[in-house]
């Protein structure tokens, strides 16, 4: 997701530390419609040129960062900030846009101490025994969901039958969200995600209308705490505490990033695309796990992923980075990286050592892992148990992709069994 706070792009041309770079020099990134699948000439640039200059569909100027090295740099190396106002420049970074240049509150993005304590805080609703706590609970979504859809017969949609629907009452359950809010999650959630919607009043609207929400539901959860996320935030103390705009910023980043998981259409998009590795899994069920890892390592959501900004001049597999350049490190890109994996582009469920970065990686890593890992495991495990024959119903190269998203994905899979 595109940071409203980044600098704006100027439409004839950006100063870039000490240069100056037209936009008609660039390529337009990304290079084509993402359908899917990482475009190959892509995949050759993640040992080609693992570190290359593209331009942003907004207009902005961007290292793109492809290489498995690379990407762990940016993503863990205090060289790289994802607040651009952290970066000393002498027209405050940001102020264009109206968002304040240095943080008020201690967010999940920002980097050094404020981060580190942060997390910590923030980490203690997500220790490995709660999220195993909720896994007979998501099982009970996973087997509700899969009733009503053998109930209604094939063929049948997965995503309005599962994809969409798990992963999103999964996390307004953990959120601690009445059911007769749902709608209202869904209206907001969608237009935040809309990419068309960046910036626009109907998505800040969105943005201040789930925030205040939010702020109603913490003053509830003071008085009467239950086993959910918010509550835990507000218990969580070290020295220390979260402030309300704090476990706010939090609940939003699970929200978003929570409420839709398309690795599990993409996984069983993958699987229908190498029966041979269905076949396996459904002959051993206890493959599941590594299938997970390897389906979350081959398979791409989006060919964007977050915009950084050098701190200061470094060097990136022998590219020189100017202080306040912006950084595109692309997780998915570095997940097929030759020099990281055997075999990177063959999908394999039996892969022994998978180090994908999916997740992110060091400091920025997703705190939400363990939740999403589980969520895959019982979705594709427990459609397979009840569909020994589940098929596509149309062909797989024709299943419709919405690249109109920030948070691409499937938007329709017609199944049978």
């Amino acid at each position: 997701m595109l940071c409203p706070c980044e600098v704006p792009y100027r439409a004839h041309a950006t100063e870039v530390g000490d240069r100056l770079t037209t936009d008609d020099t660039l390529r337009p990134y990304p290079f084509e419609v993402f359908r899917g699948e990482l475009p190959p000439e892509l995949l050759q640039m993640v040992t080609d040129r693992p570190v290359s200059r593209v331009r942003l569909p907004d207009g902005r100027p961007t290292w793109l960062v492809l290489g498995y090295d690379e990407v762990c740099t940016v993503l863990a190396d205090a060289d790289f900030t994802r607040h651009a106002g952290q970066v000393e420049a002498e027209e405050p970074v940001g102020a264009a846009s109206g968002c304040p240049v240095q943080p008020k509150v201690r967010e999940l993005g920002m980097n050094g101490q404020a981060h580190t304590s942060l997390r910590r805080l923030a980490s203690r609703a997500f220790t490995a025994r709660r999220i195993e706590a909720y896994r007979p609970r998501v099982q009970q979504i996973a087997d509700d969901l899969l009733d009503a859809m053998e109930a209604a017969g094939p063929p049948t949609d997965l995503i309005g039958g599962l994809v969409a629907p798990l992963p999103a009452l999964v996390v307004y359950e953990v959120l601690g969200v009445p059911s007769t809010d749902v709608d209202r999650f869904n209206a907001w959630v969608a237009d935040i995600n809309s990419i068309t919607a960046y910036g626009s009043p109907d998505a800040a609207r969105s943005v201040a209308d789930l925030r205040a929400y939010l702020a109603e539901q913490l003053e509830r959860k003071r008085t009467e705490p239950g086993d959910d996320l918010l509550s835990a935030w507000l218990a969580a103390q070290d020295g220390d505490e979260l402030s309300d705009e704090e476990i706010i910023g939090l609940a939003v980043a699970v929200l978003i990033g929570g409420r839709e998981i398309n690795s599990i259409s993409a996984g069983m998009r993958a699987l229908f695309q190498h029966p041979e590795q269905l076949e396996r899994l459904r002959a051993d069920p206890a493959l599941i796990g590594p299938a997970v890892e390897e389906i979350l390592r081959y398979t791409s959501v989006s060919p964007m992923f977050l915009v950084q900004t050098a701190v200061r001049d470094v060097t990136l597999a022998g590219v020189e980075i100017c202080a306040r350049d912006a950084v595109m490190a692309v997780p998915w890109a570095a997940n097929r990286d030759t020099a990281a994996f055997e075999r990177a582009d063959e999908f394999d469920i039996t892969r022994p050592v998978n180090p994908h970065l999916t997740f992110g990686y060091g400091p920025h890593f997703c705190l939400g892992a363990a939740l999403g890992r589980l969520e895959v495991e019982i979705a594709i495990g427990s459609l397979l148990r009840r569909f020994p024959n589940l098929a596509p119903a149309v062909p797989v190269d024709k299943i419709p992709w919405r690249p109109e998203r920030i948070n691409c994905g499937i938007s329709e899979f017609p199944v049978t069994w």
